[in-house]
């Protein structure tokens, strides 16, 4: 399931996916889903409902970083003024939106999408991101292989991906 929208309409999304809804004096969760993939490119009020229901209920969500389709640098890898490209700036982003989600192993439940073929991109976007779950789409068939994906993994655990 992949939700994004402004403001109250994101609240209702995160609610009935990975929050609770309440009906007149009972509050049920609705999918009761663990995780739940998000679209950035609305901003922050898009995002900030499901970050606190994270918070609240225990969840986690995968923003969208750089996804693996082959298009997706017709926005994700523009430029800004400064010469970050976009998907920089939304992992900056979505390392800001999880740092209060560290968890005990060291990993934020709110995470990122980035695709595994653009393994020059895992790199830096691990290095953007250190404390980001990766879900890694793209292998296989796209052409992502056993070693673009180590890229996206800490320095520790890529020596056994070759």
């Amino acid at each position: 399931m992949k939700r994004g929208d402004i403001g109250t309409t994101a609240e209702g999304y995160s609610n009935a996916s990975i929050g609770k809804t309440k009906i007149g004096e009972i509050e049920n969760s609705i999918f009761d889903l663990d995780f739940v993939t998000v679209n950035p490119y609305l901003g922050t009020d898009g995002v900030k409902p499901f970050v606190e229901d994270c918070k609240k209920y225990g969840k986690g969500i995968f923003i969208l970083v750089k996804t693996s389709n082959k298009s997706s640098g017709e926005l994700q890898d523009l430029e800004l003024k400064d010469g970050e490209k976009i998907y920089e700036k939304v992992a900056k982003l979505v390392n800001e939106w999880g740092k209060d989600l560290i968890g005990e192993y060291g990993y934020s439940s709110v995470s990122a999408v980035v695709g595994a073929t653009y393994p020059h991109e895992l790199e830096v976007l691990r290095k953007i991101m250190p404390n980001a779950y990766f879900l890694i789409p793209g292998y296989g068939a796209q052409g992502g292989k056993a070693e673009d994906i180590a890229l996206g993994f800490k320095n520790g655990l890529r020596r056994n991906c070759k």
